[in-house]
């Protein structure tokens, strides 16, 4: 039986994945936006315990909702997560239902999940690769050759406009994208040639994981149609 002292100590320790909430009266919702409906409410310093997390709508700038052992959704923008670049916990299984998601699973899950074990490092020109970050980063196509390559076993081409012309995948619709597929941008909304210069990695419906610009991490984000001068391309490649 173990002694008292021992409990005691054991009793002491930190609850894993459990952290506090730092705001008052702050909403848990059924899913990763303030558009779902109010589950329960924490009170300030209330102790939650997080399941894993999810990108959702953006909160004064966090975009990351934290699943707790309640079975609903917190802003984490409301949870002391010491400012973590990157997920605390397991990034939530995508579930395709209520977000209007479509989620492809096997590979294409895979291909996302080695993405989001890369979420905060920098944004390094020419960064990454099939063997990971160099120069302490990725740039845009270096992720998704890093997240093919390690999870595939297909070296895809290393640049956005190569990937986006590649015999190696399938092309489809990109409103028939699933987890997985790469998405593209073109200057001017020109998707020919060398005019590809942008590519993220597919999650759900309106959501990404992508390597953006200088000064942005590694981060899952609203997809945009404009941005920059770059305009989304029709089609998806799918190389899973």
């Amino acid at each position: 039986m173990p002694s008292l002292s021992l409990l005691a100590v054991t009793a002491a320790l930190p609850l894993v994945n459990a952290y506090l909430i730092i705001g008052d009266g702050v909403n848990c919702r059924s899913g990763p936006g303030t558009s779902y409906d109010v589950v329960t409410s924490y009170a300030l310093n209330t102790d939650v315990t997080l399941d894993c997390q999810a990108p959702g709508e953006d909160i004064y700038g966090d975009p990351t909702w934290d699943k707790t052992s309640d079975g609903c959704y917190v802003a984490d923008y409301y949870v002391d997560t010491n400012g973590a670049d990157k997920y605390v916990v397991e990034a939530c299984e995508p579930t395709g239902g209520d977000d209007g998601g479509n989620t492809g699973g096997g590979d294409g899950h895979a291909i996302v999940a080695k993405a989001q074990e890369e979420l905060g490092l920098p944004y390094v020109w020419g960064g990454g690769g099939c063997d990971g970050p160099s120069g302490g980063g990725f740039d845009c196509s270096g992720l998704t050759q890093f997240a093919v390559c390690q999870t595939v076993g297909v070296t895809i081409p290393r640049v956005s406009a190569d990937q986006y012309a590649s015999s190696l995948g399938q092309r489809i619709p990109r409103a028939e994208a699933q987890e997985g597929d790469l998405i593209f941008w073109g200057a001017g909304g020109d998707c020919s040639g060398s005019n590809v210069e942008h590519v993220g990695i597919f999650i759900r419906e309106g959501w990404m994981i992508n390597a953006a610009t200088t000064g942005t991490p590694v981060r899952e984000q609203a997809i945009w149609e404009e941005s920059g001068g770059l305009a989304i391309c029709p089609d998806a490649i799918r190389f899973w």
